[in-house]
C-alpha cells in the first residue's frame, strides 16, 4: 500500500471529510417516510378532514431482505434526520473515492 503523500491533494480532502463524518455519532441507512392517518377515535377530525390526519415518521429500511418501517417518535425526528443524513454524506464520499480508485486501477497506477 503506497502512503498518503502519493494521493492526490483531491483524494486526501476526501479520506479528511469521510473521517470527520464517521467522528460524529450516529449513522443510519433507510429513507425517513412521513404518514398521514386517521386515528381510532371516530369524534375527531380527522375521519371527515383530509387535511387534519395525524402525521406520523417511520424510517424505512430493508432488514434481512424485508422491507421494514421503524416508527419515529417526535422527540427523535431531528435526530434521525441527522443520522440518515450523515449515511448519504459518507455514501457520497465513499463513492467518490471508489471512482478515483477506479481510475488508479486503469491507469496501473499505485
Amino acid at each position: 500500500m503506497s502512503p498518503r503523500t502519493s494521493l492526490s491533494a483531491h483524494e486526501r480532502r476526501l479520506y479528511s471529510k469521510l473521517r470527520k463524518v464517521l467522528y460524529q455519532p450516529g449513522l443510519l441507512r433507510g429513507s425517513l417516510v412521513e404518514m398521514h392517518r386517521r386515528c381510532g377515535k371516530k369524534s375527531c377530525g380527522c375521519h371527515s378532514d383530509p387535511a387534519l390526519r395525524h402525521r406520523s415518521l417511520y424510517l424505512g429500511l430493508r432488514l434481512e431482505g424485508k422491507q421494514r418501517m421503524i416508527y419515529i417518535p417526535p422527540s427523535w425526528e431531528e435526530r434521525v434526520r441527522q443520522w440518515t443524513a450523515r449515511y448519504g454524506k459518507v455514501r457520497e464520499v465513499v463513492e467518490e473515492l471508489s471512482r478515483h480508485c477506479l481510475r488508479r486501477l486503469q491507469r496501473r497506477q499505485e
